[in-house]
């Protein structure tokens, strides 16, 4: 018998679970709020691919997702894709110090000492990411001479393969286009309201929802029912009655977006500035500068009419242009806009939430939008095979990354890691 599978959100990760799961023999539809897909987190998210974590698992997954996006037309299917994926290379600055706690806007350290960056990097290489080390201000002057390096006391971690998506939705609607070439259905304009289930011994199963859709009501069957509602996740969770050990909050951000044009003629890499405290995504058509620190994600508000948002994005815009400024002097902006976007947070540790629940049947791969974009075809993958297994009773949770053939123990990524 088939089994029904839903999906709710029609992002980068939710587009990639209803593939993979279509892919599987699913009969799957999608459930998305908005007119189309990819216009929540995933639209607003830098889309650079880079593979700079603390922990292994989480570089072993970065580093899958960019060897995926380097065959992203096979990946899809697709003769001519909408997404493009472009390995500039990504340059994570940081300052050489006595070290400290990992940032929660990125999973990895802005201070580190110098046998921490050398560890760091073995722990790349380890996973099979190419990387390169600069130390002090004319090493990095050198060997990357679009930027200005005017500190002391600072390194840069290269990666010389990594980049970034573009256009990060673009992405999404080849995903969807894959999708329904092989019967996944997508029900856009349409909202979750609620999940029936029936009791089994001491576990409840899913057995059917009930969506909006125009002011219509229609209830669907449903076997499997997989959130991935980006910074609508821990509310779905409510409305399934499942609350999970860990906390994802909505998180709201400012970006700033802008037309460039490069004077110089020369490519620019992506990098994360963790001294001046901004990231970049040098693509031509949308040039997009984004914070970094922990001091930026600290706003979980999802209120839009928040008379104080415009002099507060005044401000971030004014700090940070000054910031890029100082790095990239020769770079000019035109047509720049500050925008507000938001995101799903893992409130503990910025990893993602890619688990099975209390009730049968219903999957969360959450805590994972705007920063986690670049593995969101992975993590389709993963909670694909995650289902796949649950259904047939096998709860061995290791997987072998197809591109990589690294192997990924979704324990780390677990809704009770936080209990071990």
């Amino acid at each position: 018998m088939v089994s029904h599978a839903v999906v709710i959100g029609g992002g980068i990760v939710g587009s990639s679970v209803a593939l993979e799961l279509g892919r599987r023999g699913y009969r799957v539809t999608v459930i998305e709020q908005e007119a189309q897909v990819g216009q929540g987190s995933t639209l607003r998210s830098s889309s650079v691919i880079r593979c700079h974590y603390t922990r292994e698992e989480a570089v072993a997954l970065a580093y899958e997702g960019q060897r995926l996006w380097a065959n992203w037309a096979h990946h899809v299917q697709l003769s001519h894709p909408r997404a493009t994926y472009h390995p500039v290379g990504v340059l994570f600055l940081l300052r050489q110090g006595d070290g400290g706690p990992p940032s929660e806007s990125l999973g990895v350290k802005a201070e580190m000492d110098q046998k921490g960056i050398i560890e760091r990097m073995e722990t790349m290489r380890r996973v099979g990411v190419p990387t390169e080390l600069f130390i002090g201000k004319e090493a990095l002057g050198e060997a990357l001479p679009s930027f200005h390096f005017h500190e002391e006391g600072i390194a840069g971690v290269w990666e010389p393969d990594s980049g970034y998506v573009f256009p990060p939705e673009g992405a999404v609607v080849d995903l969807r286009e894959a999708g329904e070439a092989i019967g996944v259905a997508y029900r856009l304009e349409t909202t979750f309201l609620s999940a029936e289930s029936d009791w089994k011994g001491e576990r409840r199963q899913i057995r059917s929802i009930r969506i909006e859709h125009k002011n219509c009501q229609e209830t669907l069957p449903c076997d499997v029912l997989v959130n991935c509602a980006g910074p609508a996740s821990h509310r779905i969770n409510q409305q399934v009655s499942c609350p999970l050990p860990l906390t994802t909050t909505p998180q709201r951000q400012f970006i700033i977006e802008a037309s460039f044009a490069n004077p110089d003629g020369r490519a620019l890499p992506a990098m994360a500035d963790l001294v001046e405290g901004f990231y970049v995504r040098p693509d031509k058509n949308i040039f997009k500068v984004g914070a970094v620190l922990a001091a930026d994600h600290v706003d979980f508000s999802m209120d839009s009419d928040d008379a104080s948002l415009q002099d507060r994005a005044g401000q971030f815009e004014e700090r940070l242009l000054s910031a890029l400024s100082r790095r990239i002097p020769n770079v000019r902006l035109k047509n720049i806009k500050t925008r507000t976007a938001y995101y799903d947070w893992t409130v503990s540790d910025s990893y993602p939430i890619l688990d099975s629940t209390d009730v049968g049947g219903y999957y969360v791969a959450i805590g994972t939008s705007g920063a986690w974009y670049k593995s969101g075809p992975v993590i389709g993958y993963l909670m694909a095979e995650l289902i796949e297994r649950t259904d047939a009773n096998d709860d061995n949770r290791v997987m072998t990354l197809p591109y990589s053939q690294n192997q990924l123990d979704l324990a780390l990524f677990s809704s009770r890691r936080s209990e071990s």
